[in-house]
């Protein structure tokens, strides 16, 4: 008999209940598209640090909507640069922390004057565990394949090294886009065969394996890993420590740098590669080609001090220079700075060809028929910058994050070596130790080219895909994060050096650059007091520019530089403004319009609104009450009441805390569904051991991971034709255990409210424990036109008795059909087809009015599409024109639909 679980089900936060106590000292909010605040920012002159300060619970709770039992602690206070100050803070629920739930409030001069983070909902979270921590251990190194853990090593042992698990409370993200908290069991698993380290996160009710994310972060192309921890795995080793030992200063010919001066000590009457003036100690190992998952202390000596032919000379030089880096500059000691020991080991595995941070150490290899020894001076500084990553931002390694995670080693790796060795081509990655053509791994100044393509544009040419669709894993690179971080390494190279030219989605830039100096400080700054470990490049493109402002001020060059440089990687807008420190333009007020409205939801769509500046993001108002809070130019609007009419506007906000006007006001009005307004309720107790992953119908292609009895798909619309057949598939999800299930496709082919008309029982198939299940639906003639409803349930071991009601174990998901005439004509073709179809479009190109020619007079539905597939204009038209004008120039898709024909045409607006 299978065991019922439950779940904690996300709640979005309220964007609106911020008490007047608290809102007088708001300037600005910035929300991310579930609701949670990420970046406020607080009006000058008043006493916001005094209240913090007074009642920091209340702070917190009435800015961010802190639900009871939860609580943010402060873990760290740091001072930055001369005037600047952090507090980071820690959000806990009941004792247990939410992972990667961190604020930062931002001083300047010792005034607060903004805060930024991530907080997740915790109401009705469960923190009571099912499963024991022993029997979670046994799932996680099972998942990963550990066969010796490493605390069984003499390494091991050494590093103190133990996989305790930790209770804490883990965001995961719903198919709604929105976030649930999961009680889980967070376990460092360092594996010594195979070689791996990873946290494993395991559902302490069910047993399932939540997240794995890989510790060890390599330098090669298609290497792997993630540092998730606060701090880095420390040892008694990690531990600030002083050799009593003479020190001296050796000369050393690198294989790649030329002669340089090391810092060594004499033991025995050798010299070995150990520094203890810096920090905890820089010390480089041999592994003399041991296993890489063997470590072993060897020392490598000398006997004069003047060391040569040895790729650890490169390392303990290069290790050096990057600790003398951030230590001069930023005050910064050591990655953690906390004076964190700095340990190597060169010459590990047989013809490794990599190298790697392995969230306590560095590791080379010494490369084989790609690589030569990868010791080379830039891959120290990014090896070194992932550990100051995992002690700062903290970046997920996966999908967006993650990319910024490598992005950023990238450039530290630039910026060191362009400190201390600027004779080097500072904007490539690994010109030393690539042996094949180009002989360079990456290139910041051109993405597109070097042995790994990346993309120079955010989702334009070799970006590879990041969404909610994609499963991090080994074989995608866990999301592309070695691929997708070309668009920050570009946006620092024109933010150095300048450029000018034309993106992959057409926008025209020309950046005016302000050396590596002014750009280093600008990047600290965003690492270390602004991202946080889900952030994304557009949360990156916001305080990016906040980090230039705070450091040089608005309107300042560097501001500009840095806004110009993310509008040249397509990241909002270029700069416009006055010349004046304060903002008071507003935006102007988007247009709105809706389609694709059912019984239950629509979808809204405006243009973008232009700005002095750049636009932040929209407010989405229903019947003049805040809706929503979006980046995107779209919302769909779910939960609506069937035959009720409603009024939509939406305002644009920019980074100043200006509001436009309203957009035009639209009034709504949802379907009946015909004589019913109301379907019935069908739903499962529990989807938590089997749910539906996927459904395949028409035009329909719904992935969903979500784990309520019943999902609301039906602002997915699907669209058929009477007497045409269309195959149908779906897919089944088993988090753990594999089940057979039933299924049943239900379709309200007369549009009367019910599932119980003779045929309405569309396709069904009895219980399988196959993959996905797949058969053909016939949609017939007598079939009403127009939206109707589909339903497809997904039971546990038999078919459901009827389309109503609840069941034990499995899932409902709800469905739009919209049902065209047999007679209807579909055609996606581009404009010379479209002629021939007798609906065109002129002129083209075009530059502020289209016009539609058509045999027919009736009224048509227009909607736009740019080249990243987003819909930036739709609406209705009578006159047969369509006004472009607020369009950027470049390529579109306009898509025209007259009820009896819809023709698909590429418009290019100058």
């Amino acid at each position: 008999m299978k065991n019922k679980l439950t779940f904690a089900i996300f709640i979005p936060l309220l964007v609106s209940g911020i008490s007047i106590n608290a809102q007088r000292f708001i300037e600005q909010k910035i929300t991310n598209d579930d609701g949670r605040s990420i970046f406020v920012t607080f009006n000058k002159g008043t006493d916001a640090k005094n209240l913090a300060l007074s009642d920091q619970g209340k702070f917190f709770s009435e800015i961010l909507n802190l639900p009871a039992g939860s609580k943010l602690v402060k873990t760290e206070s740091a001072k930055l640069f001369s005037d600047f100050s952090d507090e980071k803070y820690q959000l806990y629920h009941d004792g247990i922390k939410v992972e990667f739930a961190n604020y930062v409030l931002h001083y300047i001069k010792g005034n607060l004057v903004s805060m930024n983070g991530e907080v997740y909902d915790t109401n009705d979270t469960n923190i009571h565990p099912d499963l024991s921590e022993a029997a979670a251990l046994k799932i996680a190194t099972k998942y990963v394949g550990a066969k010796v853990l490493m605390n069984t090593t003499e390494h091991g042992k050494e590093l103190g090294y133990q996989p305790k698990g930790e209770l804490v409370l883990l965001p995961v993200k719903s198919s709604n886009g929105k976030f649930r908290l999961l009680l889980s069991y967070k376990f460092d698993i360092f594996s010594a065969e195979p070689f791996l380290r990873s946290h494993v996160y395991v559902d302490a009710k069910s047993g399932a394996v939540l997240l794995n994310d890989l510790i060890m972060k390599h330098a090669g192309d298609n290497a792997h890993g993630i540092t998730l921890g606060k701090k880095a795995f420390i040892g008694a080793e990690n531990q600030a420590q002083k050799s009593f030992m003479p020190f001296v200063s050796g000369s050393a010919q690198t294989l790649y740098s030329g002669t340089k001066t090391i810092e060594t000590t004499l033991v025995n009457g050798k010299y070995v590669l150990k520094d203890a003036t810096r920090g905890g100690g820089v010390n480089t190992y041999t592994n003399n080609n041991g296993s890489e998952n063997n470590l072993v202390k060897n020392n490598i000596t000398d006997a004069d001090n003047n060391w040569s032919n040895e790729i650890g000379l490169d390392v303990h030089w290069g290790v050096e220079k990057t600790y003398d880096y951030f230590k001069d500059t930023f005050n910064r000691n050591s990655y953690d700075n906390q004076g964190a020991v700095l340990n190597s080991y060169v010459h590990a595995g047989n013809s490794f060809e990599n190298a790697f941070w392995s969230g306590s150490e560095m590791v080379y290899g010494d490369g084989g028929s790609t690589f030569k020894p990868l010791g080379a001076f830039d891959v120290t500084a990014h090896e070194l910058g992932h550990a100051v990553c995992q002690s700062t931002a903290n970046l997920a390694y996966q999908k967006e994050s993650g990319a910024l995670n490598e992005g950023l080693s990238d450039i530290w790796g630039a910026v060191v070596e362009n400190a201390y060795a600027p004779e080097k081509q500072n904007f490539l990655m690994g010109e030393d130790i690539v042996k094949v053509s180009p002989n360079y791994l990456r290139s910041m100044s051109n993405p597109n080219s070097g042995l790994s393509k990346q993309p120079d544009t955010y989702k334009g040419t070799y970006w590879k895909d990041a969404s909610s669709n994609c499963s991090p894993n080994d074989n995608n690179d866990y999301c592309g994060v070695h691929t997708n971080s070309g668009v920050i390494n570009y946006w620092f190279y024109l933010v150095v050096k300048g450029g000018s030219g034309t993106n992959d989605i057409g926008n025209s830039f020309n950046v005016s650059g302000i050396g590596f100096e002014k750009a280093a400080k600008i990047v600290y700054r965003l690492e270390t007091s602004y991202l946080t470990s889900n952030s994304t490049y557009n949360n990156t493109l916001t305080y990016g520019i906040q980090a230039a402002k705070d450091l040089f001020g608005a309107d300042s060059a560097e501001h500009q530089a840095v806004q110009n440089a993310f509008y040249a990687v397509g990241l909002g807008q270029a700069y416009s403004g006055g010349g004046n420190s304060t903002d008071n333009q507003a935006p102007t007020a988007p247009q709105l319009s809706a389609s694709s409205t059912t019984q239950n939801a629509t979808v809204l769509s405006w243009s973008g609104a232009a700005d002095n500046v750049a636009v932040t993001g929209y407010d989405v108002y229903k019947d003049n009450t805040l809706l929503n809070s979006t980046t995107s130019t779209t919302y769909s609007v779910t939960g609506l009441s069937p035959a009720t009419s409603y009024n939509f506007t939406v305002k644009a906000k920019d980074a100043a805390g200006n509001i436009s006007p309203a957009s035009n006001s639209v009034n709504v009005t949802t379907l009946s569904g015909g004589g019913n307004t109301s379907y019935c309720t069908s739903s499962s107790n529990s989807a938590s051991d089997e749910s539906i992953s996927n459904v395949k119908f028409a035009n329909i292609n719904k992935s969903s991971t979500g784990t309520s009895g019943y999902e609301n798909f039906t602002s997915v619309i699907g669209n058929v034709t009477k007497g045409k057949t269309y195959p149908i598939t779906v897919t089944p999800y088993w988090p753990t255990y594999t089940y057979g299930e039933a299924y049943a496709v239900y379709i309200d082919y007369n549009g009367d409210g019910d599932f119980a008309d003779s045929g309405e029982l569309a396709w069904s198939q009895a219980a399988t424990i196959a993959s996905s299940v797949s058969g053909n639906i016939t949609i017939p003639t007598t079939s009403t036109t127009g939206d109707v409803r589909m339903r497809v349930i997904l039971k546990y071991n038999s078919l459901p008795a009827s389309s109503c009601g609840t069941f034990d174990y499995g899932q409902v998901e709800d469905y739009t059909l919209r049902i065209a005439p047999a007679a209807a004509v579909t055609s996606l073709v581009d404009s010379s087809l479209a002629e021939s179809s007798n609906i065109s479009v002129y002129p083209n190109p075009a530059k502020d009015v289209i016009s539609i020619k058509s045999s027919s007079r009736s009224e048509f539905k227009y909607q736009i599409t740019d080249a990243l597939g987003k819909v930036v204009l739709s609406g209705n038209t009578e006159a047969k024109s369509i006004k472009i004008s607020s369009l950027l120039p470049g390529a579109y898709i306009i898509t025209l639909d007259n009820g009896e024909k819809q023709s698909t045409v590429k418009i290019i607006k100058n």
